[in-house]
């Protein structure tokens, strides 16, 4: 119980402190997000094509039960996961790379906007419920964990930066750094959660709907 305490305290401490980063974020994952939809309607025949090829083949092997292990899913999951929080942190701690770390909301709307506008428009009515299924989940525990993260990034190195600016030490850095990285920890949790409804929840509710008549 103190730990959850301790976790929402962290976030909403950060959301209080850096409301405008991470309104600004949510806008740009929302960018992203009407961007991957878009860019569906630039792609090759050739590469619709082979995408539906792949759609097909996963629904068959869905239908069939030959998906992969929740284990595997979730392994997979995780390390991704855990990758994007790694990065953030590289890149806010090396302070030259922390305007990199913008493009990862921007990136993870793409690629959501992508996935549900192909489902959608391959499969109509089928594919929204494809989406919601098997997209929807994880997405509701992964977009804030990315957005809060990437706020806090971004927050830690503009105070970094701002006190270079004004020829003045930031004083306790090192506390400061600590405490950045328990408020990234923070929001990886929803990360990791996100991970393990992408590895036992959704394989079922996509089960489902690929099965249904």
């Amino acid at each position: 119980m103190q730990a959850y305490a301790a976790w929402r305290d962290n976030l909403e401490e950060l959301v209080l402190e850096r409301g405008g980063l991470v309104v600004w974020h949510a806008a740009l994952f929302v960018v992203g997000l009407l961007f991957g939809a878009l860019a569906l309607r630039s792609l090759e025949v050739e590469t619709q094509l082979e995408l539906s090829r792949q759609l097909s083949g996963a629904l068959e092997a869905v239908r069939a039960g030959r998906d992969p292990a929740a284990g595997a899913l979730v392994s997979e999951a995780l390390f991704r996961q855990v990758r994007t929080v790694a990065l953030m942190w590289v890149l806010a701690v090396s302070l030259v790379g922390s305007v990199a770390v913008m493009a990862l909301p921007l990136v993870r709307g793409f690629t959501s906007g992508f996935a549900v506008a192909y489902l959608t428009a391959e499969m109509g009515a089928r594919g929204v419920l494809l989406a919601a299924a098997g997209h929807l989940p994880q997405t509701v525990l992964e977009v804030p964990g990315v957005v809060l993260a990437a706020s806090a990034s971004m927050g830690f190195a503009a105070e970094v930066l701002a006190s270079w600016r004004g020829r003045r030490r930031l004083s306790g850095y090192y506390a400061a750094l600590a405490r950045y990285t328990r408020t990234l920890l923070s929001a990886a949790v929803l990360l990791a959660a996100a991970a393990l409804v992408e590895g036992y929840v959704t394989p079922h509710l996509v089960r489902i709907v690929a099965s249904g008549p």
